[in-house]
């Protein structure tokens, strides 16, 4: 069975699931319905025709009766939402595959970053990104860490290939990724920043002294004591519970602003609680292999105790502050039990156990989520090959690479063996010059993260990558193409000089000035990079440059594309060969658009 088959069935399943779901749910609320109506009718009369007692049964049944189809329905209510969440989901694997994917909201825009060394060259973050295109992470740690993965990753070896056997075993899991996607898409409150509740989790100094706290538990006894103790006939004045009810009155009022503050900053935290428990508990309960996601696993125990635990006490805290929301029971609860206090402890009690922890659980599941991201591509493409790391001299040696982003059917793929040289890329327009250095660049990031590469085979050593591709000026700052350009060159030079071993891909180099000065400064810059520590590739349309191939002492080789002509027609292989190129099609492109060309003499 195909990929593609696979996720059609799937999808053909939860379509299916969802239109039974529908009809309980319909059902569910009709006999809801009916419940009341009959209930209500039943109810009163039996106020009417019989004594009080039946009527109060029939109260009973009905609400219990009622109650129960209320849950049900919210029950089903919340299992139909769940399909629709994994019908999306499945829909999105299909669009990843057949390129609609570019019409996904959740792009990375403010990720984007211009002077960044590559991620705005190489389509990192944005509109038809690599972001775009791989992305499952819903909360705000989980983006954040695929974010770094993609703009900064830690180029360790033995870390990369740990990662790997991670992605590894998670794109096998695909039941799993399925409900940790679902959590975050059913609570859009995750995407948020959570440093407020982190801050005050943190945040260590006690709201009131230990004595207060004391005073605090007796008032509300003693005021209970003494009300049981009047109704119950013993000897004591009304005015002395009368009294402590006022006492906790003042109190309540007095520590009204202090105790709404530290309350409201948790329980504005609610459904982002909740979903932090569903996404805990998920990641406990299921079962891993692979050593990384195990020990992960295992970080979610704190003293003995695991963290959707301790997650679903603070979720019970925030549950019981609630009732501060509504007058009669914010009066009932404090006047008599000083309620507001005592979630107050009970808060400060959760944050002095496991305040230091939750900013790890928030970074946990962010990481299931950021390796779930990579999973997904071998999910789509089980073809596809983890690459292999070189740690003696520089190389890229791929076979069949190709650009991970363009539908299969489209991608055409290419060898190309880069061992220590810098090479130097010819061909006419749109014969696939900027692909090819996108190609490496983006299965360079993805061979940094410890995803598979649109690739047979990819042997690459670790390197700092440096981009020029996507030049802009900059009107406010006076700076022209050119000149950006410049400045960015300016940079991969600059690095080059620590010393560390880098690539570079620079396309059409200095296009924004004539072919004399461009010639000039293209040769300048292949030789000041011309390093034992740099291997690059540079695109232009100077086949002059070719000529550095045959100069003693440098390590430049050329490669180029080319087309061919069938009636009067142009068409592009896209496939990359050596040597320099010896055609151009500039002409032929402007009489293809209807420019009329005029001879020079």
């Amino acid at each position: 069975m195909s990929i593609n088959t696979k996720f059609i069935n799937r999808l053909q399943h939860y379509q299916d699931q969802k239109e039974k779901q529908i009809k309980r749910f319909n059902r569910t609320s009709n006999i809801r319905m009916l419940v009341f109506l009959i209930g209500a009718g039943v109810t009163g009369f039996s106020f009417l025709k019989a004594e009080s007692l039946y009527g109060y049964s029939a109260l009973f049944l009905s609400l219990l009766l009622f109650g129960y189809f209320v849950f049900k329905h919210q029950k089903i209510r919340r299992e139909l939402n769940k399909l629709i969440c994994k019908i999306k989901i499945n829909e999105k694997y299909l669009s990843r595959m057949d390129g609609s994917w570019i019409d996904f909201t959740d792009n990375g825009q403010e990720f984007i970053d211009p002077n960044h060394p590559y991620t705005s060259d190489l389509d990192v973050f944005g509109a038809k990104s690599l972001f775009q295109w791989m992305n499952v992470t819903y909360t705000f740690h989980g983006r954040k860490q695929l974010r770094d993965l993609l703009a900064a990753p830690e180029k360790n070896i033995p870390l990369i290939k740990k990662r790997q056997n991670s992605v590894t075993e998670m794109a096998q899991k695909d039941k799993f990724v399925e409900e940790l996607q679902c959590i975050g898409m059913l609570t859009a409150e995750v995407k948020n920043d959570p440093d407020t509740l982190i801050a005050y989790a943190e945040e260590s100094s006690p709201s009131y002294t230990k004595l207060l706290q004391i005073i605090f538990y007796i008032v509300p006894a003693a005021t209970i004591l003494t009300m049981v103790l009047f109704f119950n006939g013993f000897s004591i004045s009304i005015y002395v519970p009368l009294i402590l009810i006022i006492i906790q009155m003042v109190i309540t009022a007095i520590g009204f602003s202090k105790n709404a503050l530290t309350l409201y900053t948790v329980f504005q935290f609610k459904e982002k609680i909740k979903a932090f428990h569903h996404f805990i508990q998920l990641i406990e309960q299921e079962n891993f292999q692979n050593g990384h996601l195990m020990h992960l696993q295992t970080e979610l125990y704190h003293a003995e105790k695991s963290a959707s635990l301790q997650i679903k006490q603070l979720e019970r805290i925030v549950a019981a502050s609630e009732l501060r929301y509504n007058f009669i029971s914010f009066c009932l609860m404090n006047f008599l039990l000083l309620w507001d206090f005592h979630c107050v402890f009970a808060l400060e009690a959760w944050k002095k156990e496991n305040g230091k922890m939750i900013r790890k659980w928030f970074r946990i599941i962010g990481e299931f989520e950021a390796i779930a991201s990579l999973g997904v591509i071998l999910q789509i493409h089980p073809q596809w090959a983890f690459p292999d790391f070189v740690e003696q001299n520089l190389a890229f040696s791929a076979t069949d690479i190709g650009h991970p982003l363009l539908v299969e059917d489209k991608s055409v793929r290419n060898n190309i063996e880069i061992k220590n040289n810098l090479c130097v890329i010819t061909g006419s327009n749109m014969s696939g010059k900027t692909t090819l250095l996108r190609t490496i660049g983006i299965n360079l990031i993805l061979a940094y993260c410890g995803a598979p590469v649109c690739a047979t085979k990819l042997e690459c050593s670790i390197m700092n990558i440096f981009t020029s591709m996507r030049i802009s000026d900059d009107l406010n700052s006076g700076i022209s193409t050119f000149y950006a350009e410049l400045l960015r060159i300016k940079m991969i030079i600059d690095f080059s000089h620590k010393k560390q071993d880098m690539i570079f891909l620079i396309d059409e180099i200095f296009r924004g000035t004539n072919s004399i000065d461009r010639l000039v400064g293209a040769t300048s810059v292949l030789k000041n990079l011309n390093k034992s520590w740099v291997i690059g590739l540079i695109s232009t349309h100077d086949f002059e440059l070719c000529n550095l191939e045959d100069e003693a002492g440098n390590k430049i080789m050329n490669y180029h594309f080319t087309e061919s002509y069938v009636n009067n027609e142009i068409q592009f292989d896209y496939k990359l060969r050596s040597g320099r190129c010896t055609t151009t099609n500039a002409k032929y492109l402007m009489r293809m658009v209807g420019i009329e060309l005029y001879d020079s003499k």
